[in-house]
């Protein structure tokens, strides 16, 4: 009992110096928040107002229609021209245009007579990206555009028969996400992150600020056991991270309309265990430098790289087989992929359990390793 009284001193007193400075005060509230706002809005996988040139050389009934299903949607911006030769190259070149739409003559003809029309799609592939969702879009459009006009043409008899044992309407139903917002894909990883930045890169600092003041020594010297300066130095953080991850998805819910269809204790346990092993990290990475700033580009490392091999921007079934090995050692990975189940599709620890597993076996991996090297340095 009179353990557990030190270390609540401790906790006590880093609280205290914690809420005594306004500055960070500011890097534990007020930044993460604004980052959230901005970074919910500005990361999204949504690709809308694309510059498209609409080539329409036939100018049918059918044409207009099909230009006016480019035009009413949130997906492109259409330029409409009676092209001239190298007018869509010229478009292209320059970046006056995202992609070409070129509208054949005959193309009413064609559609009328039951031959199969044909329309060409020039895209600018300098974003893969962009590139891809635009031609999505595109085939989206054109294959409504036919299943209306050959629906319509069956409708009135006029379709030939064997085209309409052909005419298949494919429907579609999107689960967990109906509306296909980015938003809530991206919300979930954006907390992770800054849950990751303010327990990792606070407790390392924290620490070495003690260590350059030397207060530290005077805490070794202290009738304290290693074990109890670091609880002492951590659970102040682990609970601003909850803090923080309670305020965070506050503003998810509410303002960005992100839907939380998990358990939330079960959240709150599995939160607690990615908590833990960032604040080991954070301790880990005190061992390591002797400044702060040393320990500012320490964790800047880390951040970046955990981000990078998180799958938060880029799947990790696309990188390289070797890659995709060492995303396997990266916390943040697990943590993502346990917010966006527990956030979208309500997953339960049954099927949870596998993320879990390889996120405890990092925490106490590193927890170790901080541990021993910090009761080392203590020594020394």
């Amino acid at each position: 009992m009179n353990h557990m009284k030190k270390v609540l001193y401790l906790v006590q007193k880093e609280l205290w110096q914690v809420f005594r400075d306004i500055n960070m005060l500011r890097v534990i509230f007020v930044v993460p928040m604004i980052q959230l706002f901005v970074l919910g809005y500005a990361i999204t996988t949504d690709i809308k107002n694309l510059d498209i040139l609409i080539c329409d050389r036939d100018n049918s009934a059918f044409s207009r229609d099909l230009v006016e299903r480019f035009s009413h949607t949130d997906y492109f911006v259409v330029d409409k021209e009676d092209c001239l030769p190298g007018t869509a190259e010229q478009h292209l070149f320059t970046g006056r245009a995202d992609l070409v739409l070129m509208i054949p003559n005959h193309f009413g003809r064609d559609l009328e007579t039951g031959d199969r029309p044909e329309v060409q799609i020039l895209v600018d592939g300098q974003n893969s990206n962009t590139a891809a969702v635009a031609m999505g879009y595109c085939n989206r459009i054109l294959l409504a555009f036919m299943q209306d006009s050959l629906g319509l043409r069956a409708g009135a008899g006029g379709l030939p028969a064997a085209i309409q044992s052909r005419f298949i309407t494919p429907e579609g139903r999107v689960w967990y996400n109906p509306e296909l917002k980015s938003v809530y894909y991206m919300i979930p990883g954006i907390i992770s992150i800054l849950l990751t930045i303010v327990t990792m890169l606070l407790t390392s600092q924290a620490i070495v600020k003690e260590r350059e003041i030397g207060t530290l020594e005077q805490l070794m010297v202290a009738p304290l056991s290693p074990w109890q300066i670091i609880a002492g130095k951590t659970i102040p953080f682990a609970l601003l991270g909850f803090v923080e991850m309670g305020v965070a998805m506050t503003v998810g819910v509410f303002w960005f309309k992100v839907p939380i269809v998990g358990s939330l204790p079960l959240l709150a346990l599995l939160a607690g265990v990615f908590i833990l092993t960032t604040l080991s990290l954070g301790i880990f990475i005190s061992t390591l430098v002797e400044t702060q700033q040393q320990a500012l580009f320490v964790s800047w490392f880390f951040l970046v790289s955990f981000i990078l091999l998180s799958g938060f921007f880029y799947p990790i079934d696309n990188m390289p087989h070797w890659v995709q090995v060492i995303t396997y050692i990266n916390p943040l990975r697990y943590f993502i992929e346990i917010l966006r189940e527990l956030f979208l599709k309500g997953a339960g620890l049954n099927v949870l359990w596998p993320e879990l597993a390889s996120l405890a076996t990092i925490c106490v991996t590193i927890f170790t390793l901080a541990i021993v090297r910090f009761r080392a340095r203590a020594r020394a």
